[in-house]
């Protein structure tokens, strides 16, 4: 089938936007609790605010299931749409309809429009896309984000050190072809790195604050008599 390489691309990119939209956070509220996920904690509809449902093990559980379906949706949309579009035409050497894919899923997850437009905050979506466009540059975000995590407790300060190493390590890595045949990767991860923090951006104010909830990893015990 071949419809031309504009259109193909086109229909890639719509495809990569209706995937990263899917709501898996809400959903799951829905299904498991049966409330609106916007309506409570912090309004957000990502992995972090559905564990909130829960509590222990749970929690960690629901964090995990959302966070990774999330993932999910960004690595399909960045590897599957493009995927479809050399199908129907498009060039197969070209990284434009790779960055574009990616670029509708975060999108479409941050503006969903199954719930009027609002959706998450896109870290998890944005590490799918990653995994599909730099892997390696993924996995040292994970390393980061879990480093992070068990040295601080905040999810959020994870979140937001792991998008911004993404970039940079692409870079270490790749040194000077960077700017040679991935120059439109590296602006990818750039930008979704910086529209990743901005998402964050009142997380960013609690934490200065002070007042940015953190997760406990470990059991309290109560001191021994």
């Amino acid at each position: 089938m071949h419809v031309g390489s504009p259109l193909a691309e086109i229909l890639a990119t719509v495809l990569a936007f209706l995937i990263g939209a899917v709501p898996f956070g809400w959903l799951f509220a829905r299904v498991t609790k049966g409330v609106d996920l916007r309506t409570i904690g912090s309004g957000n509809v990502g992995a972090t605010n559905a564990a909130r449902l829960w509590s222990g093990r749970r929690a960690i559980a629901a964090f995990v299931l959302v966070f990774a379906l999330d993932c999910m949706k960004g690595f399909a949309a960045a590897w599957w749409s493009p995927a479809l579009a050399v199908f129907l035409g498009a060039d197969p050497s070209e990284n434009t309809v790779r960055v574009a894919c990616g670029s509708a899923a975060i999108l479409g997850h941050v503006f969903t429009p199954y719930l009027d437009w609002k959706g998450g905050k896109g870290a998890a979506t944005a590490l799918g896309v990653v995994a599909a466009l730099a892997t390696w540059s993924a996995l040292y975000a994970v390393g980061f984000w879990g480093l992070v995590l068990l040295l601080t407790g905040y999810v959020s300060l994870g979140s937001i050190i792991a998008m911004v190493s993404i970039p940079i390590t692409f870079l270490a890595r790749n040194g000077e072809e960077t700017f040679r045949s991935r120059l439109g990767i590296f602006l990818f991860l750039t930008v979704a790195a910086v529209m990743v923090v901005w998402r964050h951006r009142s997380n960013i104010v609690r934490l200065l604050e002070g007042r940015e909830n953190r997760v406990r990893l470990r059991a309290h015990r109560p001191p021994s008599a």
